[in-house]
C-alpha cells in the first residue's frame, strides 16, 4: 500500500506564486529537495511528509493541500458559482416573454388586462423580478465568498512572512 498523497498541484503553485518564491526559496524554506517541489507540482503526489512539509511552511493543514476528487463537491461548488446566470436567464425569460406577451399587444391597441386573461393571469414581472433579484443575490453571495477566500489565503501567506 502506497503513502502517496494525491495533492492538488494548482493551489501548491498558487501558494508559492503569492509569496513571490521560486521552487529553490519554496525547497529551502520546507527542508525538501528542488525535485521533490518539481514532482509535487508536475504530478500532484507527494508522501506524507512531503506534505506535512509544505503544510507547515504555508500554515495550512495537509487536508488543505490535498485534491478533492469528490464529484458532488465538483459538481456543487460549480452550481453554487454560476448560479446567479441561471437566474439571470430566467429573469431576461421573463421579462422578454412579458414584452412579446403583453407589452406589445398593450402598444398596437390591445386591452393590458385582456392580455393578461389570456395569458391565464401568469405575472412575468412578479417572476422576471424575483428571478433578477435572486440573480443579483446570488452574484453578490459569490464574489464575496472569493473575496473572503482570496483574503484568508493572502492572511496564511502574511502570517509566514512576518
Amino acid at each position: 500500500m502506497s503513502n502517496d498523497v494525491k495533492l492538488n498541484k494548482l493551489k501548491i503553485q498558487q501558494m508559492r506564486a503569492l509569496k513571490c518564491w521560486s521552487q529553490d526559496e519554496l525547497a529551502a524554506a520546507s527542508g525538501l529537495s528542488v525535485r521533490t517541489i518539481q514532482r509535487v507540482e508536475k504530478s500532484g503526489t507527494a508522501s506524507l511528509e512531503t506534505t506535512r512539509a509544505l503544510a507547515s511552511v504555508f500554515c495550512v493543514t495537509p487536508g488543505q493541500l490535498q485534491q478533492n476528487n469528490r464529484l458532488e463537491e465538483a459538481t456543487l461548488s460549480f452550481i453554487f458559482k454560476y448560479a446567479w446566470l441561471g437566474a439571470f436567464a430566467f429573469a431576461s425569460v421573463f421579462f422578454g416573454l412579458w414584452i412579446v406577451d403583453i407589452l406589445i399587444p398593450t402598444l398596437k391597441g390591445a386591452d393590458f388586462n385582456a392580455q393578461y386573461e389570456l395569458h391565464g393571469n401568469f405575472r412575468y414581472l412578479d417572476f422576471g423580478g424575483v428571478s433578477f433579484f435572486a440573480g443579483f443575490l446570488l452574484l453578490s453571495i459569490n464574489v464575496s465568498m472569493e473575496y473572503l477566500s482570496r483574503k484568508k489565503l493572502m492572511n496564511n501567506t502574511n502570517k509566514i512572512e512576518g
